[in-house]
């Protein structure tokens, strides 16, 4: 009986052990989240319209695909117009270069503005 008892005493006490290592000893899980009380940022004031600003991710060239529209000015200038509504002229190497009036639309790289720069000087000089 004495063997019973401490047997019985000995699996409770190991059963405790073992339940209570599987608790979190982590700090951050047993305290209580406080919630901070900061007041919200204050609205923006509107002084009238903003200027629109424009981010668009067209490309300065573009290279006819399949299924490209391209429509013919009356001077007989080749003209695209894209879905996003810009409007790109053909180059002498048959690609279409964006109009410049879009340049400060729309996002583009330095290695393609210099090349979209290339194609505006020698189309400037061949016309001459």
């Amino acid at each position: 009986m004495k063997r019973t008892f401490i047997f019985s005493a000995t699996a409770i006490f190991s059963l405790f052990l073992v339940l209570s290592s599987c608790k979190s000893s982590r700090v951050w899980e047993t305290k209580d989240r406080t919630v901070r009380n900061t007041p919200p940022p204050p609205a923006p004031r509107n002084y009238g319209p903003s200027p629109a600003r424009y981010n668009s991710s067209a490309t300065l060239i573009i290279s006819p695909r399949p299924g490209f529209t391209m429509n013919q000015n009356r001077d007989g200038s080749y003209y695209h117009r894209s879905p996003q509504g810009f409007l790109y002229w053909k180059g002498q190497d048959n690609r279409f270069y964006i109009d410049k009036s879009y340049l400060n639309r729309v996002s583009y790289t330095k290695w393609e503005y210099q090349d979209w720069k290339r194609y505006k000087k020698a189309a400037s000089q061949k016309r001459r």
